[in-house]
C-alpha cells in the first residue's frame, strides 16, 4: 500500500511539473512582441551588409555598437552618402542588447529605405546609473561621426529612433547636448519614458527608474526626464507611437511631451496603437494601426525628414494609408 502511494505521488509531481512547462510555453507563446516577428519579414543581418562590435570611448562592458549598411536600396548611389538611424535599445535601463527583433523588423525596412542604421549598446544599471547611459549615448555618437566618412555616411541626414528606456535616452540627445557632431532630422520614440517623476511613484511594481536613477530623489529624476527639460530651440520633428494599454509607461506622460513638443515642432505626430501594452505585446489582439503600418509609416517619417531628393520621391510612392497615420493626430 505504502509502495502504491508513493508511486501515485511521484506521479502527480511528474503531472504537476509537466503542467508548470506547459504553463510557461504558454505565457511565453502569448508574450511574443507580434510587431517585432520576423516570420514573414526578412532579418536586417540578411539583407545588410554588418559590422558588429564596433567599439566607442574605451570600449568597455557595452560600449560597443553595430553598423548596418544596405546592400540593395532606392538610395544606394556611389555619390550620395547614406542617411543614417541610430537606434538606441529599451530594457528598463538594466537589460535589454543592440540585436532583437525589434530592429531586425523595423531596421530591415529602413536600410531597404537607403538607410544605414547604427545600433548602439550602452553600460546597463544597477551597476551603472545616470547620467551614464546617457554619456555613453553621446560617445557612441560621436564615434559614428569619427568614422563616417569611412562608411559613407552622411551625418547631417541622421534620425534618431529609441524604444521606452531607449527612447528616454534618444530625446535627452536631442534636447541636452551641445555642439553635437550630426544634425538630427527626426525622432522616432516607441512607448519611451519622459516623465521619470511620474515612474518613481510607481516603483513597488516597476522599479526601473529608481534602477536606472539610483536613487529616490525627485529633483535628480525631474533633471533626468525629458518632460521637465528646457526647451531652448527649435527641435526636430518628433513621431510617438504609444500603446493605449500601456501599464508600464504611461500613454499620459507620453502625450503631455508630445503637446510640449508640439508648440515648438508642429511637424510631430503622436500616433496611439490601440489594445497595444508595452512594448506592442497585443496578447493576441489586432492592434490599430497594425506592426506593417507602423514600419511603413516611421519608414515614411524618416524618408520624409531628410535633406534628399531621391527620399521624396520613395515618399510619394507610400500606401495613402500610412500617409493618413502622419498627417493626422
Amino acid at each position: 500500500m505504502a509502495i502504491k502511494l508513493q508511486q501515485v505521488r511521484r506521479v502527480r509531481r511528474w503531472m504537476m511539473i509537466l503542467l508548470l512547462v506547459v504553463i510557461v510555453i504558454v505565457v511565453f507563446s502569448l508574450n511574443v512582441h507580434r510587431s517585432y516577428r520576423t516570420d514573414n519579414h526578412p532579418r536586417l543581418g540578411n539583407v545588410a551588409n554588418v559590422d558588429a562590435d564596433i567599439p566607442y570611448c574605451s570600449g568597455q562592458d557595452k560600449q560597443k555598437f553595430d553598423l548596418y549598411t544596405p546592400i540593395n536600396s532606392l538610395l544606394n548611389t556611389h555619390t550620395t552618402p547614406y542617411p543614417l538611424v541610430i537606434y538606441i535599445h529599451g530594457g528598463g535601463w538594466h537589460k535589454g542588447d543592440k540585436r532583437n527583433s525589434l530592429l531586425d523588423y523595423y531596421g530591415s525596412s529602413l536600410t531597404a529605405a537607403g538607410f544605414a542604421v547604427a545600433s548602439v549598446n550602452y553600460r546597463l544599471a544597477p551597476k551603472y546609473h545616470y547620467p551614464i547611459q546617457n554619456n555613453d549615448v553621446a560617445c557612441a555618437i560621436d564615434t559614428i561621426a569619427k568614422l563616417a566618412s569611412s562608411y559613407d555616411i552622411d551625418t547631417n541626414n541622421v534620425i534618431l529612433f529609441g524604444d521606452s528606456a531607449g527612447g528616454l535616452l534618444a530625446i535627452d540627445y536631442v534636447l541636452t547636448r551641445q555642439d553635437s557632431p550630426i544634425t538630427v532630422r527626426g525622432v522616432i520614440s516607441f512607448y519611451g519614458t519622459t516623465d521619470l517623476v511620474n515612474q518613481l511613484q510607481r516603483t513597488k511594481r516597476n522599479p526601473n527608474a529608481y534602477k536606472f536613477l539610483g536613487t529616490r530623489n525627485v529633483d535628480t529624476a525631474r533633471v533626468a526626464s525629458p518632460l521637465y527639460q528646457p526647451i531652448t530651440k527649435t527641435p526636430p520633428p518628433f513621431l510617438f507611437f504609444h500603446g493605449t494599454k500601456d501599464s508600464v509607461v504611461s500613454i499620459e506622460q507620453a502625450y503631455k511631451f508630445y503637446q510640449r513638443i508640439l508648440a515648438y515642432q508642429p511637424s510631430s505626430r503622436f500616433i496611439r496603437v490601440a489594445n497595444a501594452g508595452h512594448g506592442f505585446d497585443d496578447s493576441g489582439r489586432s492592434t490599430k494601426p497594425t506592426s506593417d503600418e507602423i514600419r511603413r509609416t516611421l519608414t515614411l517619417f524618416a524618408l520624409k525628414h531628410i535633406n534628399n531628393d531621391q527620399s521624396e520621391t520613395q515618399a510619394q510612392t507610400t500606401p495613402e494609408k500610412v500617409q493618413i497615420l502622419l498627417d493626422n493626430d
